[in-house]
């Protein structure tokens, strides 16, 4: 077995294959501590093959990583993002989510780059948003209310009989009309 390294991956890291030219984005599951590539089989095929075989500038002992690749994880396993990262392994193998056994050196971590930690904060930032917005949107649309989500401006854009309305992200409702008693009410009861 190879020796381990200082810059081992661990379970939960996000990683992409240095091979791929347009590599997908996996999350590692599992690193068993005493299983290289040359103990990972899986069928093909042509019949049963190991990582090794499909890896053949590896060392036959190199460390073997198991990962599921994120889209697959989402398509299969909706909560795997609440999971701890010690049961990742049981949940993809609960959840029926494809696996795949790769030499530890021939993936790298996900390095996302300022923009994108700001673009991911902006989505959460978003989602918190909606969550907030969520019982006033359905309570408007039950009163058959139309109601659009203005991501730039963080409001709910409200419209009926033609008339429209704003509802801004500290529960202002801007607009003229009988009916924005009505909006306003639904708003301060939800918000």
């Amino acid at each position: 077995m190879s020796e381990s390294n200082i810059d081992s991956l661990s379970i939960g890291d996000r990683v992409i294959d240095t091979e791929d030219d347009d590599p997908n984005e996996g999350i590692v599951i599992a690193r068993p501590p005493k299983q290289t590539i040359q103990d990972w089989e899986f069928p093909t095929s042509e019949g049963p093959m190991t990582t090794a075989d499909t890896n053949p500038k590896y060392p036959a002992n190199t460390q073997l990583v198991i990962i599921s690749f994120r889209s697959d994880l989402n398509d299969y396993w909706e909560d795997w993002r609440d999971t701890d990262p010690e049961d990742l392994l049981e949940g993809v193998e609960d959840n029926s989510v494809h696996r795949y056994g790769f030499p530890e050196p021939r993936l790298t971590p996900v390095v996302e780059s300022e923009s994108q930690l700001r673009q991911d904060e902006k989505s959460t930032d978003q989602e918190a948003i909606l969550e907030l917005y969520k019982p006033i949107i359905e309570r408007l649309e039950q009163n058959e209310f139309t109601v659009e989500y203005e991501a730039d401006t963080q409001a709910l854009q409200v419209e009926k009989y033609g008339v429209e309305h704003t509802i801004t992200r500290d529960g202002t409702v801007l607009g003229e009309s009988g009916i924005k008693n009505r909006v306003e009410s639904i708003v301060n009861r939800f918000l």
